[in-house]
């Protein structure tokens, strides 16, 4: 698996939460805390996603610049 696989999950997973975040107010079958604690753990998923997102982004755009590495380990130091 390489990195670029990893982004395009992340980035969909990130937008499938967007949406759930977004769908939240629309749910009737929710009560009031269930309604809060949803949008906060969605939330946190989101932050939690958001580091990872911008690390291999920038680890992609190393690569595309001709890094000269065949591999997606990170170099040896």
């Amino acid at each position: 698996m390489t990195t670029e696989w990893f982004v395009d999950h992340l980035e969909e997973l990130d937008a499938h939460v967007a949406r759930l975040l977004e769908s939240i107010p629309e749910t009737e079958a929710f009560d009031d805390e269930t309604r809060a604690r949803t949008r906060r753990r969605l939330r946190e998923i989101r932050a939690q996603i958001n580091p990872l997102l911008i690390t291999l982004r920038s680890r992609v755009d190393t690569d595309d610049r001709g890094s000269g590495s065949e591999s997606d380990d990170p170099p040896l130091e």
